[in-house]
C-alpha cells in the first residue's frame, strides 16, 4: 500500500501574462492588470458553464496555474473558452491604457497530479509550464501582435483539439519545443491577429466560391481523392506534415474533400503538395491533368 494519496488525472492549464514585468509598467499598473486578469478569467469561464469553485488554482504572480476536474470536457477547452477568452480580453484592454494591457498565453496539457500537503506534485503542471516558456511562441505572440497565444500539446491537440470540429485545429500551426530538459512538439493557435501565426505575405487569399467549386469538383473527378480508404493513404503520404494533420475529418466523403482543399489553400504552395501526394497514387490520368491545370491557374491568380 502507497504512503502517498493516488493521484487523478486532470487538465492543466498554465496561464502567463505577457510582458508582466515591462518597465513600462508601474506598480499601480500591474495592480490594475492582476485584478483585470483574474476578473477576466473568472468570467470567461462562467460563460463557458465551467463552475469556479471546482478548479483548482496557484497564484504565479505574473498569471496563474489551473487544474481542472476530470468531469469538466476538454473540449470546452478548445472549442469555447479561447474565444470567451479573447473577448474579454477586447473588453478589458479597450478601457485600459496600453501600459495596463493584458494579453496572455495559455498552455493545455493533460496528467496525473498528486496533492501534496502544500500544493499538487504533477510532471503534468512542470509540462505544461514549459510549454508556457517556450520562445517560438512568445515571438509568434510579440510579432503577431495577437492578444492570445493558446499552446497544446501534441497529445492533447491529438486527442482533444482534432476531435471537435468546433475546435478550429486548421486554425493551429505545430511548433518545436526546446526548453531546459524538456524536447518535443506542440501545436500553436494566435487569437485577435489578422495573421494567426503565419506570414501575412505567404498565406494566399482564399478563392472566390465559384472559383473553389471547381476545385472541388475537379478533386472528387480522380477516384485517389473520392475514395475513403485511399485518401487516408494520401494524407499520410502527404509531404507536409503540418498541412496533413490539421485536416478536420468529416465521414461524408465530399465534406471531407472540402476540408482537405480548404486546409491546403491556407498554405503557401498547399495545393501543389497536395498534387504531389495525389500522383504518387495515381501517376497521371485525364482528372489528374485537369486537376493539375486547375491548381496552376490557382497559383497563377496568386
Amino acid at each position: 500500500m502507497h504512503s502517498y494519496a493516488a493521484a487523478h488525472h486532470k487538465t492543466i492549464m498554465a496561464v502567463d501574462i505577457a510582458g508582466y514585468n515591462d518597465p513600462m509598467r508601474t506598480t499601480a499598473h500591474r495592480l490594475v492588470v492582476h485584478e483585470g486578469f483574474w476578473k477576466l478569467m473568472r468570467t470567461a469561464f462562467a460563460e463557458v458553464g465551467i463552475p469556479w469553485d471546482v478548479l483548482f488554482m496557484e497564484n504565479t504572480g505574473d498569471g496563474a496555474m489551473i487544474q481542472l476536474p476530470p468531469e469538466v470536457a476538454k473540449a470546452d477547452l478548445v472549442a469555447q473558452l479561447p474565444e470567451r477568452l479573447l473577448a474579454e480580453l477586447r473588453r478589458y484592454n479597450a478601457v485600459h491604457a496600453k501600459e495596463a494591457n493584458v494579453r496572455l498565453r495559455v498552455a493545455l496539457h493533460a496528467g496525473e497530479v498528486y496533492q501534496g500537503s502544500h500544493g499538487t506534485i504533477s510532471d503534468a503542471n512542470s509540462f505544461a509550464f514549459r510549454l508556457l516558456e517556450e520562445p517560438a511562441a512568445k515571438k509568434a505572440l510579440k510579432e503577431s501582435g495577437a492578444a492570445m497565444a493558446l499552446i497544446v500539446s501534441d497529445t492533447f491537440y491529438k486527442d482533444v483539439v482534432r476531435a471537435d470540429p468546433a475546435a478550429d485545429a486548421g486554425s493551429y500551426h505545430r511548433i518545436p519545443v526546446e526548453v531546459k530538459e524538456t524536447k518535443t512538439e506542440a501545436w500553436l493557435r494566435l487569437l485577435g491577429a489578422a495573421t494567426n501565426g503565419f506570414s501575412l505575405h505567404s498565406r494566399p487569399a482564399p478563392a472566390s466560391g465559384a472559383a473553389f467549386t471547381v476545385l472541388v469538383e475537379a478533386l472528387l473527378a480522380v477516384p485517389c481523392v473520392r475514395k475513403t480508404e485511399s485518401r487516408r493513404l494520401l494524407l499520410e503520404l502527404f509531404p507536409r506534415r503540418e498541412i496533413a494533420d490539421v485536416v478536420s475529418y468529416h465521414a461524408e466523403d465530399r465534406l471531407h474533400v472540402i476540408a482537405l482543399a480548404r486546409t491546403c489553400q491556407r498554405f503557401e504552395g498547399g495545393l501543389a503538395d497536395l498534387l504531389e501526394a495525389i500522383r504518387m497514387i495515381e501517376p497521371e490520368s485525364p482528372q489528374v491533368t485537369a486537376l493539375a491545370e486547375i491548381i496552376a491557374r490557382f497559383s497563377d491568380t496568386r
